[in-house]
């Protein structure tokens, strides 16, 4: 089997939409230098390419000679720029960076690079059957990872069209055969579908198929992202290289990783969820702690949003959710929070909201920001069954500012904002729970199923069977996630309605002060301990286990 590897490059844009760090130096030797020097040891290819968009050809020509490797590559100009999905795609990616697939509308970290008529152009060329696709973006790929995958290929050629290993985004590229090529170019396809459920193309997790070339299990339980590609991953992988070595491989940089060694969210939260006011259109819903079950809030120092977005903003890919105990699209000001978050810097922008209501200019501002993805939090498949669940008749009107947004998304051409609607598991929404799945896959792309949450007790218990692991570990939200009130308070996180466990005021504090302050860190220092008699709200909460 002819296999050739092809590196793709663009030394203007990173997958994640900044700008590329492929001549940057990292730990002293250029990240794309690396990349090449890592994929120049692959076993396997029986040829070697950089391919590159045309007005790159000078700088990567230029970069081979001054590394020494134009004898191992060829710069080839088949890559034409043209990505009609890039912009959807990075807003699907945006909250699962540091996974290789199980983002939104099914998108793959395998679909930031691997162009389906890019590789469809370098199999034409080279005469291939296959190529093995990597991103200049992936200085630590493990050569010996990337060797197995064309052995499991060549190995399972009858029954695989394609070969990828579930390790962390940068540590392997994809290997793609001429025969998927041609029915993802037929369909129009990205190559995450092949890797998520769809009801009307059911087929096996493909995990379990021959297309999959296990890992150990230490590395494919790591989320990370090992690409060099934003400021917090060129950190974390130049803290790696220090410690590690040049020959670092995906065993010990897992290691290293779980080890605790380095965290990338030091610095700032990786998500903020920001409450703009606790008015809520469903006071009454048996799902969520809302109306008098919830103080009356409401943020008023836009100010302070403003210096958040700054502060946020300085990293490429923080994320804020405007959420908490309310409506955010309730607020009067909603579209300015939007502009002003934006116009900071902010990488990732969501809205939660039950959408019963939607002023116009909260509808213009969802478009104008953008905001890249709106949850619906819906709950049911019709209008009884609302009704019953949250205590309004106003099914037929979340369903008819649903339209209204696809219709706007479609006549505008435009990739955002993502639209989730999501169901709580509950005893109420039990019988419609796989019904209420399928149906916004195949209609949004997308569908979310939350687990029921009690909030620390504020909510009562449901009969179903609770999911939370049989031994208690540390919360996995407080090394990652921050909860800001509309009053300004932050708290230690969303289960605390009340603001009992106050941790600082965000809208007098830089958040870095809060998020590195006293209060947090001997809370996570209790944490690490199980010593949760210090945080009563911690004791009654059943949601640290989730990510």
């Amino acid at each position: 089997m002819n296999i050739v590897a092809a590196v793709l490059a663009d030394f203007h844009e990173a997958n994640p939409g900044g700008p590329a760090r492929l001549a940057e130096p990292l730990a002293g030797t250029p990240v794309l230098v690396r990349t090449l020097q890592r994929v120049a040891r692959i076993d396997g290819p029986a040829g070697r390419c950089l391919c590159v968009q045309p007005r790159d050809e000078t700088a990567a020509r230029a970069l081979l000679r001054t590394a020494g490797l134009a004898d191992s590559f060829e710069v080839k100009t088949l890559d034409t720029g043209l990505r009609p999905r890039r912009e959807l795609i990075r807003a699907a990616r945006k909250w699962n960076l540091a996974s290789w697939r199980g983002g939104l509308l099914g998108v793959s970290w395998f679909d930031e690079f691997a162009d389906p008529p890019t590789l469809a152009r370098i199999v034409q060329h080279y005469r291939c059957d296959a190529v093995l696709c990597c991103d200049g973006h992936q200085p630590l790929l493990d050569p010996t990872l990337a060797s197995a995958m064309c052995a499991h290929h060549v190995e399972h050629a009858q029954l695989a069209k394609f070969t990828f290993t579930p390790a962390p985004p940068g540590l392997a590229g994809v290997l793609v055969g001429e025969a998927l090529l041609v029915d993802l170019l037929r369909g129009d396809w990205p190559i995450g579908l092949m890797l998520s459920y769809r009801p009307e193309m059911a087929h096996p997790d493909p995990l379990t198929l021959s297309a999959c070339c296990h890992v150990a299990p230490e590395i494919a339980q790591t989320a990370a992202r090992l690409t060099a590609d934003t400021r917090t991953s060129f950190e974390l992988l130049t803290a790696a290289l220090t410690e590690l070595g040049d020959e670092a491989d995906a065993a010990r940089l897992c290691a290293w990783l779980r080890d605790g060694r380095c965290d990338p969210w030091a610095a700032l939260p990786q998500e903020v969820e920001l409450e703009l006011t606790t008015t809520d259109p469903l006071p009454d819903t048996v799902l969520r702690p809302r109306g008098a079950r919830v103080p009356k809030r409401e943020l008023s120092d836009l100010e302070a949003v403003q210096r958040l977005g700054a502060e946020l903003g300085a990293w490429d890919d923080r994320l804020v959710c405007l959420g908490g105990h309310g409506d955010p699209l309730c607020h009067p000001h909603f579209a300015d929070v939007c502009r002003l978050l934006r116009a900071g810097g902010v990488y990732g922008l969501a809205v939660a909201t039950p959408l019963v209501e939607l002023p116009e200019t909260a509808f213009e501002a969802l478009f104008a920001a953008p905001v890249d993805v709106v949850e619906v939090l819906l709950d049911a498949t019709s209008a009884a069954s609302y009704q019953r669940i949250h205590g309004v008749d106003a099914f037929d009107r979340v369903m008819a500012n649903l339209a209204r947004l696809e219709e706007r998304r479609r006549t505008a051409s435009a990739p955002r904002p993502i639209l989730v609607c999501s169901l709580t598991r509950h005893s109420a929404t039990l019988a419609e729970l796989e019904t209420f799945h399928d149906a916004f896959i195949v209609r949004h792309g997308t569908a979310l199923i939350r687990g029921y949450n009690e909030f620390a007790g504020r909510m009562p218990p449901d009969t179903l069977l609770r999911t939370e692991p049989p031994i208690r570990e540390p919360c996995r939200r407080l090394g990652r996630r921050m909860m800001l009130l509309a009053d300004g308070t932050a708290v230690l996180c969303e289960q605390d309605v009340g603001g009992e466990t106050r941790i600082g005021d965000w809208t007098r504090e830089p958040l870095a002060a809060i998020w590195q302050g006293a209060a947090l860190r001997q809370a996570r220092l209790w944490h690490a301990k199980l010593e949760l008699q210090e945080l009563a709200i911690c004791g009654r909460c059943q949601e640290w286990h989730r990510p």
